[in-house]
């Protein structure tokens, strides 16, 4: 079984699970080591900004220089398949690089050699590697298509956390349902350094603000009792 596996009209498609186990050892090897294929191994945006976007607990921000620093910020433009185009219409976009290249292989490989299985069975004969390599390719990206939107869909999309605060100091967002006012929280669309989506409820720094649907906001973080949370601030003032 071993050697038909490795023949010349399966091994195409044996050799893209080899490098599916082979992609899964070594993402095995960087989680013991507290690393992974996942990320992109930049540093955090709480590490990239000026500590100037943590507030003590009743500070008064000073609106025209957190501004003008958060425009040093890096973030990352919008994941491709919101653009449309050839990299939406492989899947791209929607995971992590590794889990896409990791589910095209897994369709690509365990449909050709099904392909394969059947040919022979039904002719006497596998069918000519580049032949069958068409159809699987094929099935690939439309299982990394489907395993991505699925997968999408169930990380999550909204971050309350103090932990996710940290990270988003400093960035810009847009405020999508709700007036925002003091003990009254609106949320608030954001895009991290690494191009994720995150929706937030957020409370204006100041008490005096009142900040209505669809304004652009910079968000701070603020010390309180328990740790740290997000405020905002607009950036028309």
């Amino acid at each position: 079984m071993f050697q038909v596996l490795l023949s010349g009209p399966f091994q195409a498609f044996t050799v893209a699970l080899g490098l599916l186990a082979g992609l899964l050892a070594i993402e095995l090897v960087a989680l013991l080591l507290g690393a992974s294929m996942m990320s992109d191994g930049a540093p955090d945006v709480v590490d990239a900004v000026d500590a100037t976007f943590d507030l003590p607990a009743g500070a008064e921000p000073d609106i025209p220089t957190l501004i003008a620093a958060s425009q040093a910020v890096p973030v990352e433009t919008a994941p491709p398949e919101a653009e449309g185009g050839a990299l939406a219409l492989l899947g791209l976009g929607r995971v992590p690089f590794a889990i896409w290249l990791a589910a095209v292989l897994t369709g690509f490989g365990v449909s050709g050699i099904a392909l394969q299985s059947v040919a022979t069975t039904l002719a006497g004969a596998p069918l000519p590697a580049a032949f069958a390599a068409v159809p699987a390719g094929i099935v690939g990206i439309g299982f990394a298509r489907g395993f991505g939107r699925v997968l999408s869909r169930l990380l999550p999309k909204v971050e309350t956390t103090a932990t996710s605060a940290q990270f988003m100091g400093g960035l810009r967002g847009v405020v999508t349902q709700g007036t925002a006012r003091q003990g009254v929280p609106a949320e608030v669309r954001v895009r991290d350094r690494h191009g994720n989506t995150h929706h937030v409820r957020c409370e204006p720094v100041r008490s005096a603000d009142v900040v209505p649907e669809g304004t652009e906001v910079l968000l701070l973080r603020q010390r309180t009792a328990t740790g740290w949370s997000l405020g905002i601030v607009p950036l028309s003032f």
